[in-house]
């Protein structure tokens, strides 16, 4: 799925730190949702396991999970879901506005777009957001704040280093549950490529590109590759090529 549009553009948070956003800032007549680690969304690009699905009249309403908590996406589009469903949601604010700022009672997600996935697909978007969330956190620590809604939404959730700290605990803990399946995987994967290519060895750069292709990850092809040097499975006998080592 494009994660494109030729509207607003989507942001990707996880679930359970959008469940805890409630900070809402107005520009240029749009209203924007502002997350704990200062994520600006009105629209989403969410990837996640099907948990549930029920009708009410023409809406339905999809349960789904990114690891770190399950999340209630709505459309009235008539899909045919898998297990894992990648999905673009406008975020309908349900606010009041007041003289000085902008009060939330909560958010409803609208599906615009879904389609079913693959597995690799969700991982792929876990380990996307957790880069993007631990960007956001290091800007955070930096102090560096652009705009004055930063400062007022860093307020607004009281953020201290020891929020700071859980929202980076969150996103690490989550690439691992992914990474304990991607782990085994690649190193499969890794060393059925060096079999089948044999004396002659592998460049480096692509096995990876190879690897990428079937939906791994580069960042854990490449983590993979270093494990496996290290467990002495395989060896460079010069710079950028793989053999496997003869046992």
């Amino acid at each position: 799925m494009e994660e494109r549009s030729p509207l607003a553009p989507t942001c990707r948070v996880f679930f359970e730190e959008l469940l805890k956003s409630n900070f809402f800032i107005k520009e240029k007549e749009e209203i924007f949702l502002v997350t704990p680690t200062c994520a600006r969304c009105n629209r989403l690009y969410g990837v996640g396991e099907v948990k549930g699905v029920e009708k009410r009249g023409n809406i339905t309403k999809i349960k789904i999970s990114d690891h770190t908590a399950t999340l209630d996406i709505y459309t009235d589009k008539v899909l045919d879901l898998g297990k894992f469903m990648a999905f673009v949601g406008n975020l309908r604010m349900r606010v009041r506005e007041g003289a000085e700022k902008i009060k939330g009672k909560g958010i409803l997600i609208l599906v615009e777009e879904a389609g079913t996935v693959e597995e690799s697909v969700r991982n792929n978007w876990i380990i996307s957001t957790a880069r993007r969330t631990l960007e956001r956190i290091e800007l955070l620590r930096s102090k560096n704040s652009e705009f004055t809604w930063k400062e007022e939404a860093l307020k607004h959730y009281a953020i201290d280093d020891d929020k700071l700290d859980f929202w980076e605990n969150m996103a690490i803990n989550t690439v691992k549950e992914v990474w304990k399946n991607y782990s085994k995987t690649t190193k499969e994967r890794v060393l059925e490529v060096l079999v089948d290519a044999g004396m002659r060895g592998v460049v480096r750069t692509k096995l990876v590109k190879e690897l990428k292709k079937k939906g791994l990850p580069e960042e854990c092809v490449e983590e993979v590759i270093d494990e496996l040097i290290g467990e002495g499975r395989f060896y460079e006998p010069e710079v950028g090529l793989l053999k496997l080592v003869d046992v």
